[in-house]
């Protein structure tokens, strides 16, 4: 564990509901890791039996590991393919919690036992663990790493990893990610709920597959949300439905059945998923 000065933000965004922010940089050409910065965050959710839900779980050090003893311990850890790294250190401090994943991470990780594998959508964590009263959970069968939109009834807060990003990130980096270089500025322009670049993003590049897409989105949409907690960029408090509705408008007002684009597309991205998942 690292034992370093703590670059984690941790912040109650209700009483329920606590964020551990840090700086985190994504993509990596040529072994430069600081290509561009989007920031990361995971989140606790203290369930009404008191038993804690971490999301997206991030680097682990003493700070991280201090407050959420404070909260009283790990007890389930779910994460999708893509926020799984560090899964095995929090299971090391706390090895009785339950994981969660989906599907492609028992093979993609082998370290970790996995008590629950989300596959599709006729089955549920929250039912599994007897959690559903409080949270609902839409498997996004047709993303690229398998993510899942957590929604955390009480407090009206979607809780999502992949499924959208705000940038720039001013609470992960200062004054913000868009000052962290070149690509780091030109990605934080585009990668916000607001922009047709970051629409196109999610339809043409995360997007496997257009009908499960379509109708996962659609029961997000359904939902009432006030607050968004992306994994990358700030936390959006209010008009989350007016946001989840830009990004995912060409599957919300689509056609019900794919064109002959996805034809095409659809066998590519399937191969390339298989590829992410070696």
């Amino acid at each position: 564990m690292p034992q370093s000065e703590s670059s984690v933000v941790i912040r109650d965004i209700s009483s329920q509901i606590t964020t551990f922010t840090t700086p985190f940089y994504r993509f990596a050409p040529f072994g430069y890791r600081k290509f561009v910065a989007v920031g990361n965050r995971a989140t606790a959710i203290r369930l009404q039996d008191g038993k804690i839900l971490l999301l997206n779980p991030i680097q682990l050090d003493r700070t991280v590991q201090d407050r959420l003893n404070q909260l009283g311990g790990v007890d389930y850890i779910a994460c999708d393919l893509g926020h799984h790294l560090y899964v095995a250190d929090y299971l090391k401090r706390w090895p009785n919690a339950k994981t969660i994943g989906v599907s492609g991470l028992p093979g993609k990780r082998k370290d970790v036992k996995w008590d629950f594998v989300y596959e599709d959508w006729q089955q549920s964590p929250e039912d599994q663990f007897s959690f559903s009263d409080e949270i609902e959970t839409v498997l996004f069968e047709g993303f690229i790493t398998y993510c899942v939109a957590w929604y955390h009834k009480p407090t009206r807060t979607l809780i999502i990893s992949d499924l959208l990003m705000n940038l720039p990130a001013t609470e992960q980096y200062h004054p913000s990610s868009a000052d962290e270089g070149l690509f780091s500025r030109e990605f934080a322009k585009r990668a916000h709920p607001f922009s047709i670049w970051f629409r196109r993003l999610i339809y043409y590049v995360a997007c496997v597959k257009y009908m499960p897409m379509r109708r996962d989105a659609k029961r997000v949409a359904e939902l009432d949300i006030q607050r968004i907690v992306p994994c990358h960029g700030d936390v959006l408090d209010g008009d989350g439905n007016k946001a989840w509705a830009e990004v995912y408008q060409w599957f919300l007002e689509g056609r019900p059945q794919p064109g002959w684009l996805w034809s095409v597309k659809e066998p590519i991205m399937t191969i390339t998923r298989r590829l992410f998942l070696m």
